[in-house]
């Protein structure tokens, strides 16, 4: 049994509000009917006489007025997201016509305009679990009905909102696309929504005609009810003859917050539901993924499950370059030894996690393929000049953000760094050509990227290829995810200089913002929605070591991710024993009576680039030795600082936010 709710925080904010919910269950909603145009065009008619408004003062009209300052109190510019009413008054004195999309949101248009009432259809049937009007917390998924863009609300945003996405945001100024009423739709509601100076009289009257209209032209059993204050839930009925809801990958990754935009959202989310060529490249910058990488690993696991051909570059080509987007200045140029060293260590790296699988040998799950892209890249300057250039407009390209910047600062902007947009456009029409690959995945950093080999494809091939891109994800301070606050990459490689600890890496996400950790789960885990639900109703605190347990777990093994989680409860916690998986350096006595400083330790045991910032965690009251804190810089270790642990003495140097460093003495 489904649940129609008015959440109490929106009556705190709005005392008098009421909503009004119809049920209608078992109609037919594939007709057109002339007559409901034909009394759109009397109500359009008898309020261009009546009202004896201008355009400019329509915000002033008591029936949008109302809603303006509603608006206003939640956080949203009514003068950027016009209420329902306003728009559809707007349409009226402009002569604009209101399109007829079906019969249900035709009625719905009407009784809005005719009693100037906001009113909202959603079909039921698209729906999960409950549904009803709440505050956002930030995090939920929205796609409006003429879109190919995911958005979230801003936190504190009234939506209306099942157990998985926003089917409307503003309360019905923006309808989703996910809940959309169509022609097919069997079982629907409609909401009116009620605020001073309409009378709760009124707004009854509006909605027995709205019932009466939906059950004259469409059939079926329809109901009413009214939420308020004091009756903030009502039981649905069961829809009758339900219709099935078919889904695919493509849905799973928008809901889960994976979608950022997509070039055509309807023909990805159909070339998903088939079998398709997919690729994205990874260009070997450095030895090592990082943080920023793994959401895309979690895409391509569900792609390759899905029966999808991937395609995995590793752009030794492109990184010879260096991709400028979203760049100050240009990037250090790293040689080709280089590049082709990262290449080796971030393919052994890749098949080690196992998110992409290069050896399925399962015909529903085909292999994925690993390119380099310099064995294409490699070709005739004055070749690659005729046959890719010429399809670049440099007048377009120095519009971007990255380039225009950097041409009003005066900075030196290179030919070389214009190329590597062509290159990677190059790249997806190679692609397109040799192997059918129709949709290229990436960051939304790469999107114009992206588009430039779309572009390609159709110029120089007449084909037609697709865009999906992820989010770039950041926290609420501003700072890009998968960095410390210090601004230290959080690499996926266990150690090295661009490495981080399985146990650092544990603490990363064990020091996720409360406010990140449900995104994080749908993002980083497997685990099921509904599972996610159950974990976030519990504390807080048991959230955030789970989700470091679960990504851990992915990226490091089922066994590290025990011992690191065991030592976090050892360090941190009342567990006993010594943590086996933190960062360890060790000391002998003579270097103890020499003199040692804890900011040198941390120094000599590179976890701190300096003294001076082993120093600065003293100063700022960040920093304890066996859980004392440590006030003086020039603090000298001891052999009374040491403990016996499991046969060895043993100091423990917390620093900074959730970091370790274990000091083992040797005679």
């Amino acid at each position: 049994m489904q649940n129609a709710f008015v959440a109490r925080d929106v009556f705190s904010l709005f005392p008098s509000y009421r909503r009004i919910v119809i049920i209608a269950r078992d109609i037919d909603n594939s007709g057109e009917h002339y007559e409901l145009a034909q009394m759109m065009a009397e109500v359009r008619a008898q309020l261009r006489n009546t009202l004896g408004l201008e355009a400019e003062s329509i915000p002033d009209h008591p029936a949008v007025a109302n809603w303006r300052a509603a608006f206003r109190a939640f956080g949203v510019d009514p003068d950027e997201q016009h209420p329902s009413v306003q728009a559809l008054l707007g349409s009226v004195l402009s002569g604009r016509s209101i399109s007829y999309y079906n019969t249900v949101v035709a009625i719905s248009n009407l009784i809005s305009l005719k009693y100037l009432l906001p009113s909202g259809a959603d079909d039921i049937d698209k729906t999960v679990g409950d549904f009803g009007l709440r505050l956002a917390k930030g995090n939920e998924v929205f796609v409006a009905f003429d879109s190919s863009d995911v958005t979230n609300p801003k936190p504190g945003e009234i939506i209306l909102a099942d157990d998985e996405k926003v089917m409307c945001r503003s309360w019905v100024w923006r309808q989703g696309i996910h809940t959309q009423v169509d022609t097919q739709s069997r079982n629907i509601l409609i909401n009116i929504d009620v605020l001073p100076p309409t009378s709760i009289a009124v707004a009854e009257a509006a909605a027995k005609e709205m019932a009466d209209l939906v059950n004259r032209f469409c059939g079926g059993v329809v109901t009413l009810c009214m939420l308020s204050s004091e009756h903030l839930t009502e039981a649905v009925p069961p829809s009758i003859n339900p219709r099935v809801q078919e889904t695919n990958v493509y849905d799973t990754l928008e809901l889960r917050g994976y979608i950022q935009r997509t070039s055509d959202r309807a023909a990805v989310r159909d070339l998903l539901g088939d079998r398709i060529t997919i690729y994205q490249g990874f260009d070997p910058t450095a030895p090592s993924l990082h943080v920023a990488h793994l959401m895309s690993l979690m895409v391509w696991k569900y792609l390759q499950d899905a029966g999808h051909s991937m395609v995995f570059i590793l752009g030794a080509g492109t990184a010879r370059i260096g991709d400028p987007s979203g760049r100050d200045s240009a990037r250090p140029i790293i040689t080709v030894e280089e590049v082709q060293r990262n290449a080796a260590a971030i393919q052994q790296q890749v098949q080690g996690i196992g998110l992409v699988d290069f050896e399925a040998h399962d015909p529903d799950r085909p292999d994925a393929i690993l390119l380099d892209n310099s064995e294409w890249l490699d070709m005739p300057t004055l070749t690659y000049a005729r046959e890719v250039t010429r399809y670049f407009s440099v007048n377009e390209l120095i519009k971007r953000d990255t380039f225009r910047k950097r041409l009003e600062q005066e900075e030196n902007l290179s030919l070389l760094e214009f190329l590597y947009t062509t290159l990677q456009g190059y790249d997806f029409e190679y692609l397109y050509e040799k192997y059918n690959c129709v949709l290229q995945i990436g960051g939304n950093d790469q999107w114009a990227n992206i588009l430039d080999g779309m572009d390609l494809i159709r110029r120089k091939c007449n084909g037609k290829a697709y865009a999906m891109v992820f989010p770039l994800l950041m926290d609420r301070s501003g700072q890009k995810m998968g960095k410390t606050a210090a601004g230290e990459k959080i690499w996926l490689a266990p150690s090295g200089a661009h490495g981080t600890s399985p146990f650092q890496f544990y603490q990363y996400w064990v020091s996720c913002p409360d406010e990140d950790v449900e995104r994080n789960f749908k993002l980083f885990t497997f685990l099921s929605v509904a599972e996610i639900r159950d974990i976030m109703r519990g504390h807080p605190r048991d959230a955030q070591h789970r989700l470091a347990y679960e990504i851990t777990k992915i990226v490091h093994g089922e066994d590290v991710a025990q011992k690191v989680q065991r030592d976090a409860r050892r360090v941190f916690g009342s567990d006993q024993g010594m943590a086996e998986l933190v960062p360890t350096i060790e000391v002998d006595d003579a270097r103890l009576a020499a003199g040692l400083t804890i900011p040198q330790v941390l120094m000599e045991a590179r976890v701190a680039g300096s003294l001076s910032e082993g120093k600065s965690w003293i100063r700022q009251k960040a920093l304890k030795l066996n859980n004392v804190r440590v006030d003086d810089i020039a603090y000298r270790l001891s052999a009374s600082d040491f403990v016996q642990l499991e046969g060895e003495d043993v100091a423990m140097i917390r620093y900074g936010k959730g970091k370790v460093l274990k000091v083992i003495r040797r005679a």
